[in-house]
């Protein structure tokens, strides 16, 4: 399989990521799609470690990439979005990237970083549970589903939706053959 041949997808992250939500995006993009995988952190060479202990090290700086170098943007969950969100070139990085019309994907905690953004509004999204009042605080309509597609952007619960979350993404940059994002939710409606 090789839908993602040629296509660039950055996911950023920090500590405390969710393990699974890192990792089987990860190895679903690169390996199963053939997409090119940057994981960003905050520094480059960084050895950030999961919720449950799994080591990866970051291959990019965040403040040294610019969107449109990429074609989608993946943010895993756990603690990592809560603590990168504070980073100014994260809120940048996103802000910036949005404005592409690109795929950004968030799945669990992602959200929070959208939320810090100020990218929500108007939006249908879902997420962890508990983001529910935080999501609809910040302007979007909180559907609970294991996948939600609104505009460019996905969105998924918790690690038991990731099958559902790698394939809406790998269905919305399949160039030629498949739906944008955007085409998906209308088609969801």
């Amino acid at each position: 399989m090789n839908e993602l041949k040629g296509r660039k997808i950055v996911m950023i992250v920090g500590d405390g990521f969710e393990d699974s939500e890192l990792l089987y995006p990860l190895y679903r993009f690169r390996y199963e799609a053939c997409a090119d995988v940057t994981v960003a952190g905050i520094e480059k060479g960084q050895t950030l470690k999961g919720k449950h202990g799994v080591p990866v090290t970051s291959e990019a700086a965040i403040r040294d990439l610019a969107p449109d170098e990429f074609d989608a943007l993946v943010i895993p969950g756990g603690q990592s979005p809560d603590h990168i969100r504070i980073y100014p070139e994260v809120i940048k990085f996103v802000q910036d990237f949005d404005r592409t019309g690109k795929t950004i994907a968030a799945v669990c905690h992602g959200p929070q970083i959208l939320i810090t953004a100020r990218l929500l509004k108007g939006k249908d999204a879902t997420a962890w549970k508990s983001l529910r009042v935080d999501m609809e605080d910040a302007g979007a309509n909180y559907i609970d589903k294991p996948v939600v597609i609104s505009q460019q952007y996905i969105f998924s619960r918790q690690p038991s939706d990731l099958g559902f979350f790698c394939d809406a993404i790998i269905q919305a940059m399949s160039p030629g053959k498949s739906m944008t994002a955007a085409e998906m939710a209308r088609a969801q409606a």
